[in-house]
């Protein structure tokens, strides 16, 4: 199999921090929305669209961990305890 490529990748280490980064940032406000969301929803702030679209999003957002899972760790120089052959060997 061959591993899914993206038309614009990082580049180098910097860059790959700078993405981290932004992730991490846009990450925090997502959770900070999500909850807001979620308090709103039990209060009735919400409508059926709105709670499909919600859960729409939460499924993005596993998808999202699976990329950020398959990020190849035996490609650098990361602890050999965060590759799947490792896992998948204890």
């Amino acid at each position: 199999m061959v591993a899914p490529t993206h038309p614009d990748p990082c580049g180098a280490r910097c860059e790959t921090a700078d993405a981290l980064r932004t992730l991490r940032n846009l990450l925090e406000a997502a959770m900070n929305e999500a909850a807001r969301i979620r308090a709103g929803a039990a209060l009735g702030n919400a409508d059926r669209f709105q709670v499909n679209e919600a859960v729409d999003l939460g499924r993005e957002a596993l998808a999202l961990a699976g990329i950020l899972g398959a990020v190849p760790a035996a490609a650098t120089d990361a602890d050999a305890s965060l590759t799947t052959e490792h896992r998948d060997a204890a």
